[in-house]
């Protein structure tokens, strides 16, 4: 039966209240999570009943990425925001669809088998809870929590409950091009790896302007600490969980600076970060993110003592020393190495490294498509007993790597280890 509340009615300290009720449990140590053998009770031809909570501009595109998938439907939406909540119910494609105000209540529908979560970073891990406890599939949009008990309570719950599905919205771990650069680098072919930058750059505000004044710092998110942890923790952990997949490790302090230097409105969270980690086996890594100036895009750059990696939108360029046109000497033997010694170089070329090996990958590219791909990955899941690429230990890991370079932005570029993140849990 369609909930039939007045989302008017709902007020901005109800909807606080329901939402900030975190469910404390003790962290659980760092041990991988097996992969849940799922698949359903009933009928295995029939669809996923899915909900999707928090359907702003983020919820919307996934609900348009993914209304045609056979596998599933979207039977259940949530959020308090009319106008959004009108929306994802002209995109959902299914007129029964079942529209609500409060997600605690649209939980306790029976026939739901998994949610989407993609709220403000504050409500990812009460959400995510209440859902694992009422049966329910998870798919929780990235960050994985605000701070590190959060993180910690969210950790306990997923390895609590291990018969459901629960990851978080990492996409471009799904990418072909990073699987690519992970397979070279295993394979020595870019030496010893020493330094990484990454970026995460938009001319944007994120501020809204064309909402009522009630709604505005609700709406407004983004810019407010209580709600999340600004670009380090809503853009810039793409990259830096890049960086970790690639390496294979983490970060063991962090150094970061912020200020908000453009959009003087108020805001709290910084319009401008720029900082280091080093990580475990001692590789710097750069990271900034910025609102004022979009040049550089999204994206990070690898240098190695053989050569360089360059990952931005779906394009992958590969770059070789010139110094080391001898890999095949070394036992490196891959496609991207088949450089003769002496080759000349172009005059509009690097003279210290061979010509670019670009490739382009469709999906890493195109939005709707790797927003796709992931949500195909969570369903792949729940139904045939795959594990996550994207699961809670790891995605922990990420958000102590942005949490350690929130902290010290917050507190005038002071170095934050990461012991010191953890012990806040």
């Amino acid at each position: 039966m369609k909930e039939k509340e007045n989302p008017e009615k709902l007020s901005r300290r109800d909807f606080l209240k329901k939402s900030s009720s975190v469910v404390a449990a003790s962290a659980v140590g760092a041990a991988a999570m097996a992969a849940p053998a799922i698949l359903r009770a009933q009928n295995i031809n029939s669809k996923l009943n899915v909900g999707m909570i928090g359907p702003g501009s983020r919820g919307c595109s996934i609900i348009r990425a993914t209304k045609d998938f056979q596998e599933a439907r979207f039977t259940d939406l949530c959020e308090t925001y009319p106008p959004n909540l009108e929306e994802a119910r002209n995109l959902a494609g299914n007129p029964a669809v079942r529209t609500w105000t409060d997600w605690e209540k649209m939980l306790g529908q029976k026939d739901l088998d998994a949610v989407i979560i993609a709220t403000p970073l504050y409500l990812h891990v009460p959400m995510s809870i209440a859902a694992l406890e009422a049966g329910k599939h998870v798919f929780s949009e990235k960050s994985m929590g605000l701070n590190m008990k959060q993180c910690n309570a969210m950790l306990a719950a997923a390895q609590k409950h291990s018969d459901k599905v629960y990851l978080v919205g990492y996409q471009s771990r799904l990418n072909d091009s990073l699987k690519m650069v992970k397979k070279l680098v295993q394979d020595g072919s870019f030496g010893k790896i020493t330094q990484f930058y990454c970026h995460f750059d938009r001319n944007q505000s994120w501020r809204r302007n064309d909402v009522p004044p009630e709604w505005d710092r609700l709406l407004n998110w983004r810019l407010y600490t209580e709600y999340c942890g600004g670009l380090l923790t809503e853009v810039v952990t793409h990259e830096i969980d890049q960086v970790m997949d690639i390496l294979g490790g983490m970060p063991v302090n962090a150094s970061f600076y912020g200020k908000i230097m453009v959009y003087k409105d108020g805001r709290e969270n910084h319009d401008s970060i720029m900082g280091t980690w080093e990580m475990e086996d001692g590789v710097l890594v750069v990271g900034t993110g910025h609102l004022s100036n979009s040049s550089r895009g999204s994206g990070w750059t690898m240098l190695g003592t053989h050569g360089t990696g360059e990952g931005y939108g779906g394009t992958l360029k590969l770059y070789w020393e010139k110094q080391a046109r001898h890999l095949d000497t070394l036992g490196i033997k891959h496609k991207f190495t088949q450089v003769q010694l002496g080759q000349s170089l172009k005059e509009s070329e690097n003279p210290n490294t061979t010509p670019a090996k670009e490739i382009t990958f469709e999906v890493d590219a195109d939005y709707d498509k790797a927003t796709a791909r992931e949500i195909r990955h969570f369903y792949d899941c729940i139904l045939n007993g795959t594990k996550p690429v994207m699961d809670a230990v790891s995605c922990r890991n990420t958000s102590i790597a942005a949490l350690m370079a929130y902290h010290s932005s917050m507190d005038g570029g002071r170095q934050w280890t990461r012991q010191q993140v953890e012990a806040l849990g």
